[in-house]
């Protein structure tokens, strides 16, 4: 394995990943189905023009398959919770997915290190500190659906990390599976009456479809062939700070309190539950 290339790949699609509540935030004044829509049917139209100039389409392998639909849930709770929570906190919260892995774990009857189960509790509190001194949402406005649309992206990312090696050449299948069922699943909920998008959220949505949707989606599983799901998930906590650098720089966001004080013990936790040794590998 390139364990440089690996992690190279792995930098660059957080980066990517946490550019995506930035161009959320900026659709905000059209409705959240309506921005799911034109995202995965721009994504998709882009993909497949891509696709089919390379003749790239493959046949679809059953992981392909169920990667595909764990990352269209990814990018629909993603996209809901930077709609409704402030986008650093929503970051902060999807990169718990070390935690879900442990849990998941926990839930296999796995033997945890008493290293990961203070890197819980830690995580844990750093969650709790996040949500519970988050400064008080505008009247009439609550965040709660947001953050647990960012924590339930959480968990779906723990579930599509581990299925790293299984989709090996099958990336773009993944994203292109995922782009179309997003699409199939958000259609419905739309406002047939609502505005087309301008020419500015045109470029909006072709941005978060080429920038955070198609090209993130590729190389995070390329990034796990080259190095292994633990070092792939170290190299993801960088995802938060992105966030929260273009956050400061395109929509002049600042780092509140809450994320001054959990974000320390939120990353750190999640750190230590990353499991250590030859079981990191599977």
């Amino acid at each position: 394995m390139d364990t440089h290339k690996g992690t190279t790949l792995a930098l660059i699609a957080s980066a990517q990943w946490g550019a995506t509540g930035i161009w959320v935030a900026l659709l905000r004044d059209l409705p959240t189905a309506t921005t799911l829509v034109f995202r995965f049917l721009t994504a998709t139209l882009l993909l497949t023009i891509v696709l089919a100039a390379l003749r790239g389409f493959r046949r679809p392998n059953r992981s392909a398959l169920e990667g595909g639909v764990l990352l269209a849930a990814y990018y629909v709770l993603a996209t809901v919770g930077f709609y409704l929570s402030d986008v650093v906190t929503v970051s902060l919260l999807v990169a718990t997915s070390p935690f879900f892995v442990m849990l998941l774990r926990l839930l296999r009857r796995e033997g945890l290190t008493g290293r990961e189960l203070l890197g819980g509790l830690l995580a844990f509190g750093g969650v709790a500190t996040v949500l519970l001194l988050g400064a008080a949402p505008a009247a009439g406005e609550s965040h709660l659906t947001g953050d647990l649309c960012g924590l339930g992206a959480a968990l779906v990312m723990a579930l599509y990390s581990r299925a790293g090696d299984r989709l090996r050449g099958q990336g773009w299948n993944v994203v292109w599976i995922a782009c179309a069922l997003g699409l199939l699943v958000s259609a419905p909920f739309a406002d047939p009456g609502a505005a087309v998008p301008d020419a500015r959220q045109w470029g909006l949505f072709l941005g978060l479809a080429a920038f955070s949707t198609l090209a993130p989606g590729y190389l995070y599983p390329l990034a796990c062939q080259h190095i292994n799901a633990t070092s792939a998930t170290v190299v993801r906590l960088s995802t938060p700070f992105f966030t929260a650098l273009f956050a400061f720089l395109i929509l002049g966001e600042a780092l509140g309190m809450e994320h001054l004080l959990g974000a320390p013990l939120l990353l750190l936790g999640v750190y230590l539950t990353l499991p250590r040794g030859p079981s990191a590998r599977a």
